[in-house]
Order: C-alpha cells, then structure tokens, then sequence
C-alpha cells in the first residue's frame, strides 16, 4: 500500500477559512482521527463489522507509524473502540497516554454479511450487501440499520465532547465509525459521508473552536469543508496545525498534510 502522510480534510477552524483570527489553544478542542491498522481480512476484502478480528504484523507497524507521527502533540486521552483491532491499534500508539475503550465507536454490526467477500468472487452477495446496507431502516438480517449505527456512534461523539471542552484528544476508530464522526460532527449528508474512504495509515485532524462545543445538539454546525482542503494553495498553514498541538521543544517535525477528500 502506498504510504500516506498525515492530512488535514476538514474543518480547519472556520474562523480560519473566513481569514479571521485563530482562537488559543486553551479555546480548541483538536482531535485526531485515525484509523485501526491493517488485519488480514482487510487484506483479503472481506467485511469485519464487528467480528473480533486482530492486527497483522503491517498493521502493528502502522500503529507503531502512528505513534511516531503523533508524537510530541500532547494527547491528553485516547479513545478506541471496544474491538481488538482498534483497541491494539490505541495501546501501541499510546506512549504512557490513558487509552479508554468505548463500545458506542464499534464498528458497525453487518449481520449475515460479516465475513463476505468483496474481492468479486461472490458478486450477488456483494451486489445485495451494497443495496441493502444503502438502506437506512435495514439491519442486514441480525445486524445494524445505518440510522442505528448513526445514532450509536453521534451518542458517542456526545460523550466525548462534554468530557473535553479543549485539549487534544486521539480517537482509533473504524472505516465506517470515523465516516459517521465525521457525519456527526460536521453535519455532512449521507452522501457526503459515503464519499470518504480512510485507509489504515490516514490521520485526519478536525480543530472545534469552544463556541462549537456550546450547543445544545448532538452535532456540531455544519462547515463547508472542502473549502477548508489543505491540499492549496495553504498547504504551509497545515504544517503548523499539527507542530503547535505540543510544547515548542516537542513538536514534530517533517509533518506533510495533503487533503483527502473523495
């Protein structure tokens, strides 16, 4: 797999894209998306939802690629989910940070489709698991409506945002988890959320001002985020994004954002 470098795609403060001042960091809640690393059925292309499965020896590695990358920007917790691929994902990026597992950032649960192959050698099985799990009110036989999973996972992002008001914070979650926290936080369409994809080895980093946090809501005000892509012609403010989550004397150098917006 091509090697990705950490990326900024949304929200880099909004009062950043109006070209207005950037808020302290004692005002900002930043939180570092990333993806559980690789495991053999990512590999093969069959769908895990929330069979129990475990890192193999390159997803241990890009746990290890992702504590490097995350070093020095003083992560105050880390979250994953209660599976063992984030969980192992979290511990080996932890460096001494708490890491707490929370079951609401599961990934969603694919009923009788967990453990399909999606890799062509069963095409009805996958043409019925694509069109059935676009349907919001269908549990896949035994398994988890999109709206269920939604739900599940914003009442998560809720728990979070009123445990941290500022800080940085990392979240090891899922491919389709981490869709629906950004879903969540950003107010995006259906649509929208299902045009991001996340590799194993993709960080996202999403910058909430305090005034953000102060809603009512499960949700946070929805942003235009793709005017705040980091891939031109600011690609320099990205850099320092990251560099200024921690003290001057630990922060990361060599840190290259790129946007990822699909």
């Amino acid at each position: 797999m091509k090697q990705r470098h950490l990326l900024t795609i949304i929200l880099l403060l909004a009062t950043a894209c109006a070209h207005h001042g950037t808020p302290s960091r004692d005002e900002t809640l930043r939180i570092i998306l990333a993806r559980h690393g690789q495991t053999d059925w990512n590999l093969e292309r069959r769908l895990q939802g929330q069979t129990d499965t475990e890192l193999n020896e390159t997803g241990r590695a890009q746990a290890r690629q992702l504590a490097a990358r995350v070093e020095g920007a003083a992560i105050d917790r880390i979250y994953s989910s209660a599976l063992r691929r984030s969980r192992e994902t979290a511990e080996i990026a932890a460096s001494g940070v708490p890491v707490e597992s929370l079951a609401s950032f599961n990934e969603r649960s694919l009923g009788k489709f967990e453990a399909l192959w999606v890799d062509g050698r069963d095409a009805a099985g996958e043409a019925e698991y694509r069109r059935r799990s676009a349907d919001p009110d269908d549990e896949l036989d035994g398994g988890e409506s999109p709206g269920e999973f939604f739900d599940r996972v914003c009442r998560g992002m809720t728990e979070i945002r009123q445990r941290h008001r500022s800080g940085t914070i990392l979240i090891v979650g899922h491919g389709g988890t981490n869709t629906m926290i950004l879903r969540c936080l950003l107010d995006l369409t259906p649509e929208e959320a299902d045009s991001i994809r996340q590799a194993n080895d993709e960080i996202y980093l999403l910058e909430l001002p305090l005034e953000e946090l102060s809603g009512s809501g499960s949700r946070f005000q929805k942003r235009n985020w793709k005017s705040c892509d980091c891939s031109h012609p600011r690609a320099q403010d990205c850099d320092a994004v990251l560099n200024d989550l921690g003290p001057q004397d630990a922060r990361p150098s060599g840190r290259r954002f790129r946007s990822s917006a699909r």
